[in-house]
């Protein structure tokens, strides 16, 4: 296996639109309209019009001086090392890559991998205590 890295994402082809205007926002970096926004995401106006109030009111983006703008975690370098030192080690990987099956899978191996740990990520959750 090679070493890990963890970085924002470039190929959005498949991601939905939710996130496509955050990582459209993170990828500005400071406030933006939302046309600016729809821009960087390459989808319409309307999509992010009808969609961004989402991401704020589920706290992942803020208004600004009537903009809009991702949290700041969000594009914090010091927390992608974190999980890259941490959390998405070598060690999760080999785990992971040893307990698939690549037999039927149509994509490279480590595509595969990628979309595991993407999976059980998302498959997790978090209580924190109030």
């Amino acid at each position: 296996m090679s070493d890990i890295n963890v970085k924002l994402k470039h190929d959005l082809s498949d991601a939905d639109t939710l996130f496509k205007i955050l990582f459209a926002s993170i990828k500005i970096g400071v406030p933006a309209s939302k046309r600016k926004i729809a821009n960087v995401a390459d989808i319409s106006s309307q999509l992010v019009d009808y969609h961004i109030d989402k991401l704020v009111a589920n706290g992942q983006m803020l208004i600004v001086n009537s903009q809009y703008m991702s949290q700041i975690p969000f594009s914090d370098k010091t927390l992608y090392k974190f999980l890259k030192d941490k959390i998405i080690t070598q060690e999760l990987v080999d785990k992971i890559a040893k307990g698939l099956d690549f037999s039927q899978s149509e994509v490279q191996e480590s595509k595969v991998i990628e979309e595991s740990i993407l999976t059980l990520l998302k498959l997790f959750s978090i209580d924190l205590k109030q």
